[in-house]
């Protein structure tokens, strides 16, 4: 039982426990073998809008109306890197950020239609892409790792290679 609304949910990649991004800026786990609830401290100022777990369910990435993408290793309960970059506004309560397949990269869109792209072992900007002429919505990587797609609020839709 949440005491908050949920924004977001993901499931591990074992499916045995969801993750659940809440208004209140906190991130809960729940088992489902244990039927238990694990709540993290809270990670965000604001509320959860996305949740992208790892390929190797270790650590999930969070975005937040607080313009911040933090990524929060499921087994120590901390957050491991936070991720933000000047003129970098998350567009709507309905956006979605992306760890890459590899697990080396995070992609979000902004509302000034830009998708920023960072490094996560280096934790600084790669790229910023730039082809969008409105915000963007969500941002997902192939699970090859190639393309990175981006949808725009005017229902456009770019393949990044």
């Amino acid at each position: 039982m949440f005491h908050s609304n949920c924004n977001a949910l993901s499931f591990s990649t074992d499916g045995l426990t969801i993750c659940s991004g809440n208004v209140d800026g906190n991130l809960c786990g729940i088992s489902r073998q244990e039927s238990c609830l694990v709540k993290s401290p809270r990670i965000h100022l604001l509320s959860h809008l996305s949740l992208s777990l790892s390929r190797n369910g270790n650590v999930v990435l969070t975005s937040s109306r607080d313009n911040s993408h933090n990524l929060f290793d499921i087994r120590s309960l901390e957050i491991c890197g936070t991720f933000r970059a000047t003129g970098s506004r998350v567009a709507s309560n309905w956006s979605r950020s992306c760890i890459s397949p590899d697990d080396n990269y995070i992609a979000a869109g902004s509302a000034d239609g830009s998708i920023y792209i960072w490094s996560i072992s280096k934790a600084d900007i790669v790229t910023t892409l730039k082809e969008h002429t409105s915000p963007i919505l969500c941002c997902t990587w192939s699970g090859l790792g190639k393309p990175l797609a981006s949808s725009d609020k005017n229902g456009v839709i770019c393949t990044w290679t």
